[in-house]
């Protein structure tokens, strides 16, 4: 007996497991169906099928579609019914409250469900949590004045934490940029303690290419505030943080020192912002804060390092601007002279010997100065390996650069061998890579470059990229590298100064290869020499000749941008600059110079 009545209980059980699986299987299937209905504007059929899914899962998720079906066939009695058979089970939630009336509006009456709306508003507790509830159950039917009027209402109830962040999102959503801006500041001026959620929020703004307008509004109120509260000083702060937000360095320059008086910091401000100057690139504004913190004299703890870095600052200026004279290249090296006597050779000059000798290597010829200041490097006490691994990795370039080509190979090595899968270890990976390359070991500096196209390092995988892609698509038509061996040669040149070799290398290759695919990359090369020998007519009409041969080679886009800081940065055209900015955005939409264009462009034209 006690056997039978086991076994039933089993078979029960199987029977309300399958049913349960049946049922569950049901729901499944009205649910995909109830969607493809509901999306092909089906709405009685969908509506139909969500009452049903509803009653065995009642979520939000499914509220919602079912009472869109019902706005959608206009069957507000229905409608009305279903809220208020939620709302009974969810008696002190106030979104349902709000959804009764929306139905009222819904149907027609507008001026009935306002008054509603008010009612809830008007009978509101104290209860911070119903405040936040009622205003979001508004907002989520687009009811946003009444979302507003809930939180203003009750605004001054709460302190901890306050409405602000609510009311600015608000008013975000409705476009009303000037009070958002107004609620983010006025909840610094509560407590300072939400700076830099106020910071957070405002950065999203301020970044973004498309709320210039937004970015603008926000400059100007702080600036307002700023002068209305010149004894609070969280707002010239802010305006300060803005402008470094907005790369406005001059401005922030300004800003800093005028704040480093003020607080008495003793220079601090400023000695931060000259590294994120540096970082920027802004060599001359980086000057300029470098000889204030100077000015304050040897007790400030910024004093030497800001002496070191000025000149840093210089050196950048003329690699990469290369807008200088020969005599500022003699002044420079010859203030690092002084300032290796005052300071002494150790692991904190490092970085200024190895400028040093980069000067006398590149600009001044004096080559084997150069090496011996490399070559010294590596017996100073107490500095890291990577210093050392720089130091080495410069002395192979000049030994290159000076004519030894196998010495710098074997330099190379080394320090790929003492640095392995470290980032200087991979760059130099890369040079020897390159080394082969410049001597015609085409197939095996491709090897070695397609290894490093998967390097950790963004820098050194596109570097690699783009020297594989070179020897792989100027592969002459008989298979052989011919063509790509002279243009080796003569980037060799190229990068050992020495112009006018490299150039009548170029030129030989053109007479022997016309039209040959890496004509481009000749023009492209011989305009670069040009921009470094400082003949700009020359070099623009090089980059133009490289744009008309290939207007859709890879090289036009570049030859573009080129001339583009040609005109704008040297030659001081920037309505030629312009036009070329607005070329790459108009014919190189996939261009990755782009952004820069789009930006620059927007700022010549004032946007």
């Amino acid at each position: 007996m006690q056997e039978f009545k086991n076994t039933l209980k089993f078979i029960v059980l199987i029977l309300i497991l399958i049913s349960a699986n049946t049922s569950f299987a049901q729901t499944e299937v009205d649910e995909k169906l109830a969607l493809q209905f509901y999306q092909n504007s089906e709405y009685a059929k969908a509506a139909e099928l969500y009452e049903r899914v509803y009653k065995k899962k009642a979520t939000p998720f499914y509220y919602n579609y079912l009472l869109d079906c019902y706005f959608e066939l206009e069957d507000y009695k229905k409608a009305k019914k279903f809220v208020a058979s939620v709302k009974r089970r969810n008696p002190n939630n106030v979104k349902y409250m709000v959804e009764e009336a929306y139905i009222i509006q819904r149907s027609g009456n507008v001026a009935k469900a306002e008054k509603d709306y008010n009612k809830l508003i008007k009978k509101l507790n104290s209860n911070r949590k119903q405040v936040t509830n009622l205003s979001e159950a508004f907002a989520a039917r687009n009811l946003d004045e009444f979302a507003i009027k809930t939180l203003l209402k009750n605004s001054k109830y709460y302190d901890n934490p306050p409405l602000n962040i609510e009311l600015a999102q608000l008013y975000y959503k409705t476009g009303n940029y000037s009070e958002m801006i107004n609620q983010y500041l006025d909840l610094i001026l509560i407590d300072v303690k939400y700076t830099s959620l106020v910071k957070n929020k405002l950065q999203l703004i301020i970044t973004d290419p498309n709320m210039n307008e937004v970015s603008e509004s926000v400059r100007i109120e702080l600036l307002k505030r700023t002068q209305k509260r010149s004894s609070d000083i969280i707002f010239s702060e802010l305006l300060y943080w803005y402008s470094i937000q907005k790369k406005d360095f001059d401005i922030a320059l300004i800003q800093s020192k005028a704040l480093d008086k003020r607080l008495d910091e003793q220079g601090e401000r400023v000695y931060e912002l000259s590294n994120i100057l540096m970082s920027n690139k802004e060599w001359v504004l980086a000057v300029d804060a470098y000889n204030y913190i100077i000015a304050l004299g040897p007790e400030s703890i910024y004093y030497m390092n800001s002496e070191i870095m000025i000149l840093d600052a210089k050196f950048g200026m003329i690699i990469n601007d290369k807008d200088y004279v020969q005599q500022d290249i003699i002044d420079l090296e010859k203030d690092y002279q002084i300032q290796l006597r005052a300071f002494g050779k150790n692991s904190t000059t490092v970085k200024s010997m190895m400028n040093q000798a980069y000067i006398q290597a590149y600009y001044l010829n004096n080559l084997e100065s150069a090496k011996e200041i490399l070559s010294e490097i590596g017996y100073i006490p107490n500095i890291t390996k990577k210093q050392k691994a720089e130091a080495k990795l410069q002395l192979a370039d000049i030994t290159l650069f000076s004519g030894e080509k196998w010495t710098a190979s074997l330099l190379y090595k080394q320090v790929e061998k003492e640095n392995k899968n470290e980032p200087i270890g991979y760059l130099a990976k890369y040079k020897a890579a390159k080394f082969y390359y410049y001597v015609g070991e085409m197939e095996w500096a491709k090897s070695q470059l397609d290894v490093l196209r998967g390097a950790t390092s963004k820098l050194i995988a596109n570097n690699s990229m783009e020297l594989y892609l070179l020897i792989q698509e100027n592969i002459s038509p008989d298979s052989s590298y011919d063509a790509l061996s002279m243009y080796a040669e003569a980037d060799l040149l190229h990068y050992q100064k020495k112009y006018k070799l490299a150039n009548l290398k170029l030129d030989t290759l053109l007479n022997i290869f016309p039209h040959h695919v890496i004509t481009d990359d000749v023009y492209f090369k011989k305009a670069k020499i040009a921009m470094d020998e400082q003949k700009y007519e020359v070099a623009d009409s090089l980059f133009e000749i490289t744009i008309s041969y290939a207007p859709f080679g890879p090289l036009a886009d570049n030859a573009l941008i080129e001339r583009a800081h040609l005109y704008d940065n040297i030659m001081g055209k920037t309505d030629k600059a312009e036009e070329l900015y607005q070329r790459i955005l108009l014919d190189y939409p996939g261009s990755l110079f782009t952004i820069e264009a789009r930006k620059r462009y927007r700022e010549i034209k004032g946007e």
